[in-house]
């Protein structure tokens, strides 16, 4: 697939070899690296995928997922042994793809699926981003309609009505009408007191 930096890391140089080859008929641009060289590869090819090889959950491989995580950089992991002790050392579940290092799947097909996997992470925290901003604004809104309620006698519907109006008029978000009034309102309180 043209285009896509493909990284492949490893502990291992001969596993590097062997998966670099594999992807190589499908990707021409295949970077192999030692986890030294890793941030300095990801730091000038922002854009790209990552697979790795490790023997085992370890630290190292923690570290790896975190940055891919932090980077948004799509991750495919290859573990050449898991055994029930090592459960507990695998990497939280951060937006990768993990296979066994001998599965003779077409990893092609696994690297598109990494890049699935992190465009839905991303999808989902920018919706959690979203959501988070409207509660944040809806608090700011109540906070200002009972401001209004306090200072000014009205009622919730006409407290509402006029932080409304007040948007409509400025051309402003009904949250920025709402901050400004709940700034306002308390820089008065704090001048009277």
């Amino acid at each position: 697939m043209k285009g896509k930096q493909l990284i492949v890391c490893s502990d291992d140089l001969q596993q590097q070899a062997v998966i670099s080859g594999r992807l190589a008929a499908d990707y021409d641009k295949v970077i192999g690296c030692t986890f030294h060289q890793l941030d300095a590869l990801v730091a000038q090819y922002s854009q790209c995928i990552l697979v790795v090889s490790w023997r085992q959950p370890s630290a190292e491989l923690s570290v790896i997922v975190n940055h891919a995580a932090s980077s948004h950089i799509p991750l495919l992991i290859l573990l050449r042994q898991l055994n029930q002790n090592d459960i507990n050392r695998l990497p939280e579940p951060n937006g990768y793809v993990m296979l066994p290092a001998d599965s003779q799947f077409d990893l092609s097909a696994w690297v598109f699926r990494a890049e699935q996997v992190r465009q839905c992470q991303r999808q989902q925290e920018s919706e959690i981003e979203q959501l988070t901003q409207k509660l944040a604004d809806r608090k700011w809104v109540e906070k200002a309609k009972g401001l209004l309620m306090a200072h000014h006698g009205l009622d919730e519907e006409s407290a509402f009505k006029a932080l409304r109006v007040a948007a409509m008029n400025n051309s402003q978000s009904l949250a920025q009408v709402a901050r400004n009034i709940v700034q306002t309102l308390s820089v008065l309180s704090d001048s009277r007191s």
